[in-house]
């Protein structure tokens, strides 16, 4: 509780409402100054009316009952404006304040910045989290995951897969030997995400010991695991070019999802990595393709810290459940913020057909921005003829003499084919479904 003294020199209580966080956020905010908008997003991460609408959602659950207009404690003083304490939640997430600071600048007791805090993040993870980190649930949205990656010239992908370290700055002594890494210097706990192209976190798992790998943790991850059971997006059908017998280029048809990852993960054929040492030219070119589309999920961890300085600092709260919330809340609000600056959008077809229309007029693919042709997949960015390619086993009129030396027979377990004639990656092993891709993507490239 703060206090001032005021022209006679007594002591009073210093209100909340009366500091200029209060006045200058919330009860008479510029809204008419571009500049208050900017300052704003920049100190509490999110546009101003993004905050009004979260701090009426706050202001309906019924964990923050206590907070609401007109209450009181038990000496009679009135609740603090739940307003002003979700600003300070947003700063601690953002900025890595200590309950202490934020006491200080608002004239809330750091006992109560402390109290909604954890009942912040309690909802965070739950309402918050439940509503904006949902994985695809049907074929629809799943083909707005793969929209992208089909494009990029890898059909059935939905997105790429890596873990990252949140240190912990309070772990308690019986818990720091399993939260302690040979890269860490300091405990940390462990989280796997899966991400689209567009940096949407489509599912994460729960908080897991540093000491622990890329193997381990996946096998907690229920939207990889339902992949690699066949439980979930095996009404995903794609196809794939390939050579027959002949050295004809077909279409083979596939069906299921998978995802980008490293060599740190199982050898699924679910999570397909790049190649690590090769000298085949095919292979070191899919396998540079595919390390630049994964880096899609290294890219939203730099976002996630960037953004919810929380996360790079340290959390420095004793129990680990806490540090679960934080991070759920902090991927919550990263899915919300990417609806707000609408960058969730897939990716507008009309952009790709307009260029392609206009290859006719420029003598090679080479005149259109680089950023347009990374849209088109590789075929179409180097004139590619696929008008040839149909349905089932319709064959290309060129003929390929010499077929590529990966082309070879697979002496694994055969990989089930369903009743449509398409095969099902679940029951491929990863040697074989990658030799596919990347006979795919060397038929594209020629």
């Amino acid at each position: 509780m703060a206090w001032h003294a005021d022209e006679e020199s007594v002591r009073k209580v210093l209100l909340p409402r009366l500091l200029a966080w209060c006045s200058t956020h919330c009860e008479s905010p510029n809204l008419a100054h571009k500049r208050f908008h900017k300052n704003f997003r920049k100190r509490f991460r999110m546009p101003y009316p993004s905050h009004l609408l979260l701090v009426e959602e706050v202001k309906s659950c019924t964990l923050f009952k206590r907070w609401k207009d007109g209450n009181t404690d038990a000496l009679g003083n009135k609740a603090a404006p739940l307003e002003l304490l979700v600003l300070t939640a947003l700063r601690h997430l953002g900025r890595g304040w200590t309950f202490d600071d934020l006491a200080e600048q608002t004239a809330i007791s750091e006992e109560v910045i402390r109290v909604h805090f954890h009942k912040f993040i309690e909802w965070g993870s739950t309402v918050l989290f439940s509503r904006h980190v949902t994985a695809p649930q049907d074929l629809v949205t799943t083909l707005a995951q793969e929209h992208e990656f089909r494009t990029a010239g890898l059909p059935g992908c939905v997105g790429s897969m890596d873990a990252t370290h949140v240190a912990l700055e309070k772990c308690s002594f019986r818990l720091r030997q399993a939260h302690l890494a040979q890269k860490l210097p300091h405990a940390a706990r462990t989280y796997n995400i899966v991400v689209n192209h567009r940096r949407r976190i489509l599912s994460t798992t729960h908080g897991h010991p540093a000491r622990w790998n890329d193997k381990s943790l996946v096998k907690f991850d229920p939207f990889v695991m339902g992949l690699k059971k066949k439980q979930i997006h095996q009404d995903l059908a794609f196809e794939l070019c390939d050579y027959d017998a002949e050295g004809l280029v077909i279409r083979v048809k596939h069906r299921g999802a998978w995802l980008l990852v490293d060599n740190g993960y199982h050898r699924w054929s679910v999570t397909v990595p790049p190649i690590k040492t090769t000298t085949i030219r095919a292979e070191i070119r899919f396998s540079q393709w595919l390390e630049s589309m994964r880096k899609d999920v290294e890219c939203t961890f730099g976002t996630l810290k960037g953004r919810w300085h929380v996360l790079k600092a340290g959390i420095r709260l004793f129990k680990l459940q806490d540090a679960d919330h934080i991070w759920a809340t902090c991927c919550a609000l990263h899915n919300l913020l990417l609806e707000v600056d609408g960058l969730d959008n897939k990716w507008e077809d009309r952009i790709v057909s307009e260029w392609q229309g206009a290859l006719g007029e420029h003598d090679n693919a080479e005149a259109m921005p680089q950023a347009i042709r990374r849209l088109l997949t590789p075929a179409q960015a180097r004139n590619y003829d696929t008008s040839g390619m149909g349905n089932g086993t319709d064959r290309i009129c060129v003929n390929h003499n010499q077929q590529d030396t990966n082309n070879q027979q697979d002496t694994e377990t055969p990989p089930v084919v369903d009743l449509t004639g398409h095969i099902v990656v679940g029951s491929m092993s990863l040697q074989a479904f990658r030799d596919k891709l990347i006979r795919h993507f060397d038929i594209a490239l020629q």
